[in-house]
């Protein structure tokens, strides 16, 4: 069992892994691309598994966080140089439903960064809600070293995350970033010189925590309630349960042992 009553194994385990490995431990899920030969480029067929298995992970409710990191010393070189070859619309299809399902996840996700961190592999990166990542490790957007048009989604996503000055610095001038100027944009969260053990430790934390909050702030975040201050009436049933779980453990100087699951989340 995890440190707050949930099973240590997730229920959730995806059909089609080729190109990833997928595990979970203590409530916390860690998908590693692993392909090193091309230091985890993603083929089409990755970028196309990409949603199906975040919203497996979302519809498991023993996974409270999403580890995504790269094998071999590396997070992603992004996209297979080999597979770029189809119509531009095939191409932003892939790439914006990916990178959307990483964004819009319902379940915390944390970037664990070491190595090449290039094109695709900044773009997920960005996606995630933290990111982890250890000196030494290098970033970039280089479609303009091979006539690619990335897609208005990620482009703008990135843009929100780094803004729009470095977004346009990274497209325009397809430069190689180091871990420094990254981390001093703000965009590398903390620092660890094996960035996965950081993140295995403080997905533990975030999987205790109250999944109603997360979820509730990043939709905050993402606009899902703008136009009005006034909460659905299912989130004020839920906030009050899981406030009174809250209360009584502070009370009780104990660790709270909320009820809430993401897929109680209604959209």
């Amino acid at each position: 069992m995890s440190t707050d009553g949930r099973p240590a194994q997730g229920r959730y385990r995806p059909v089609d892994l080729e190109g990833f490995d997928f595990t979970v431990t203590g409530g916390v899920g860690t998908l590693v691309l692993d392909r090193t030969d091309k230091r985890n480029a993603l083929s089409r067929a990755m970028w196309r598994t990409l949603p199906e298995i975040v919203a497996g992970v979302d519809a498991d409710d023993t996974i409270g966080a999403l580890i995504i990191t790269g094998a071999g010393g590396h997070f992603s070189a992004g996209s297979d140089i080999a597979d770029l070859d189809v119509p531009i619309a095939d191409f932003w299809e892939l790439n914006s439903s990916a990178e959307a399902a990483v964004a819009s996840a319902r379940t915390v996700t944390i970037a664990a960064i070491e190595g090449n961190c290039v094109g695709g592999g900044t773009e997920i990166a960005a996606a995630c809600d933290i990111r982890i990542a250890a000196p030494g490790s290098i970033f970039g957007v280089t479609a303009a070293k091979l006539g690619l048009v990335y897609p208005p989604g990620p482009t703008k996503s990135l843009a929100r995350v780094l803004g729009d000055a470095w977004a346009r610095y990274l497209l325009l001038t397809a430069s190689i970033v180091d871990f420094e100027t990254m981390r001093g944009i703000g965009f590398i969260h903390e620092t660890a010189d094996d960035p996965l053990t950081r993140a295995r430790a403080l997905g533990e934390r975030i999987a205790s925590l109250s999944q109603l909050s997360q979820i509730g702030a990043k939709a905050v975040l993402d606009g899902d309630f703008d136009g009005g201050e006034t909460p659905p009436a299912w989130l004020d049933e839920a906030y009050r349960a899981e406030i009174a779980r809250g209360q009584e453990a502070f009370f009780a100087k104990k660790t709270p042992e909320f009820g809430f699951r993401t897929g109680d989340w209604r959209a």
